[in-house]
């Protein structure tokens, strides 16, 4: 085991750690999501997704470009810097907040909400503040890759989200559950890192020296923007043309996939990016860890896209109820999304690791333009879906790009950690496709559908990479159970 890298030791770690974050956290974050969509209307999500897009989505952005920055650079930050950027942020936020306030009639109205959703509005603006004051503990973290505290985060941002929430829709609180609920999750996470990693809070505008690290900042804020407007198409477009209700119907049916993927992969790279950073004079190591991410982030999600969308009729009749079905064919679109953004998000948190901010930024706008040039003329023709399928098309060009791009500077084995795991996990989801029909769905059938699945599944890989995948669980086993390596920040 001593070549094993330092940091790749660490990021090895630190995945595992957020992989079982997700796996304690996100079942009852889907069973949350369950009993909301089963109290709430589609209406409610529709409502509370375009009024938090105009408050937390947007601050956050200002948020991520700064910190991300700071995580990237070689040399980590002064204390004047920290409080530079605090400072900084704190400004960018505090115009934001104060812009949507006054702006609140007309672009609500825009949007298509009733007037009264200004006080969602209101009571949303304090989350964008509670968020800033937690960032620059988030960068501590990040440099230092303690991934065990964003695990904890994540954990118990989920117990207080779903907490908050389930008990006040029951209550009858409808939309009011879902805003109560963001407020004081986004305060328990500030919290817990800034308990974990304080630092020295003070208010500073000096930007002597600091040139690159705020150009990066800047490359980094446009990038985090061409994200936010592709990934809002549902709100900015469905929202004006088709109301609330269709919001609402995309914003589940991204949801749903979003948890059985892409919640694993965002959790992995972003882990990728700080560890990348550490170690991007090594382009060796670099290959390795890209191999080794994007083939078992694909080997562990995969499957559950695939099966899931084999069952996501059942799952909405035994679950979610009846009034969800117009949102299934949105669904299987938005899975088609999810397996390209397997591509898309390691592959952009490799290329940013490495310094190449300009290389993803030019990827990433003409991803959006191809987006919302796809939505705006798919949705005259299906409606608020041409949304989903606008997503499923548009991502098939930018992950082949991206494969290319990558492949100049990291080399990465396409056919063994993408095709073969789509193919093992198509093949599984088509046997429980076949093996459900005729069948009665319920909450029994559908654990055993699963199992059934899973167990194809895993006895399919193991005949096609047995050797090679018993091989890394020997070496990651051996590497978890090592001593943490000192502070790398």
């Amino acid at each position: 085991m001593a070549d094993v890298h330092p940091v790749s030791a660490k990021t090895m770690q630190g995945a595992s750690l957020m992989l079982l974050r997700m796996a304690a956290s996100y079942p009852i974050l889907f069973l949350g999501e369950v009993w909301l969509a089963r109290l709430l209307d589609p209406q409610d999500f529709g409502v509370f997704a375009m009024a938090g897009f105009v408050t937390v989505t947007l601050a956050t952005v200002l948020e991520v470009g700064l910190v991300a920055a700071l995580i990237q650079r070689p040399e980590p930050p002064t204390r004047d810097e920290f409080r530079t950027f605090f400072s900084l942020q704190l400004l960018l936020i505090s115009a934001l907040v104060l812009g949507l306030f006054l702006l609140a009639p007309r672009l609500l109205g825009w949007l298509g909400l009733d007037p009264s959703s200004r006080w969602i509005l209101l009571a949303l603006l304090p989350c964008p503040w509670i968020s800033g004051l937690g960032a620059m503990s988030c960068v501590r973290l990040d440099r230092s890759l303690r991934y065990g505290v964003f695990a904890r985060m994540d954990v118990l941002r989920v117990l207080s989200y779903v907490g908050v929430a389930v008990p006040l829709a029951i209550r009858g609180w409808g939309v009011w559950s879902l805003v109560i609920a963001i407020v004081a999750s986004t305060a328990v996470r500030s919290a817990v890192a800034f308990q974990a990693a304080p630092w020295p809070i003070g208010m500073r505008l000096g930007f002597s020296g600091m040139g690159t690290t705020l150009r990066s900042g800047v490359l980094f804020q446009a990038s985090t923007l061409t994200s936010l407007f592709r990934d809002y198409i549902p709100v900015l477009l469905a929202g004006p043309r088709f109301g609330p209700q269709a919001v609402g119907y995309l914003n589940w049916a991204k949801n749903m996939t979003f948890y059985s993927s892409q919640a694993i992969t965002q959790a992995v790279s972003r882990v990728t990016f700080p560890s990348v950073s550490r170690i991007q004079q090594d382009p060796q190591a670099v290959r390795r860890m890209a191999q080794a991410t994007f083939k078992y982030v694909n080997l562990i999600t995969f499957p559950g896209i695939l099966i899931f969308a084999a069952l996501i009729p059942e799952f909405v009749q035994v679950a979610f109820t009846s009034k969800w079905a117009p949102a299934i064919p949105a669904f299987y679109f938005y899975s088609i999304r999810m397996l390209g953004s397997n591509i898309s998000t390691l592959y952009i948190a490799v290329l940013n690791g490495l310094g190449k901010i300009e290389v993803s930024l030019r990827i990433l706008a003409w991803w959006t333009v191809l987006d919302w040039a796809l939505a705006l003329a798919l949705c005259s023709w299906f409606g608020f879906t041409g949304v989903a399928m606008a997503y499923a098309i548009g991502v098939i060009p930018v992950a082949a790009g991206l494969v290319l791009q990558l492949n100049k500077l990291v080399k990465v084995d396409f056919l063994r950690s993408f095709v073969l795991p789509l193919a093992v996990s198509g093949a599984a989801a088509t046997a429980v496709w076949l093996a459900k029909s005729g069948s009665q769905a319920s909450w029994l059938t559908l654990a055993g559908w699963i199992a059934g699945g899973l167990a194809f599944y895993v006895l399919l890989l193991l005949l096609i990479e047995g050797r090679s995948l018993l091989g890394d669980i020997r070496v990651f086993l051996a590497t978890l159970a090592r001593r943490e390596n000192p502070d790398l920040a």
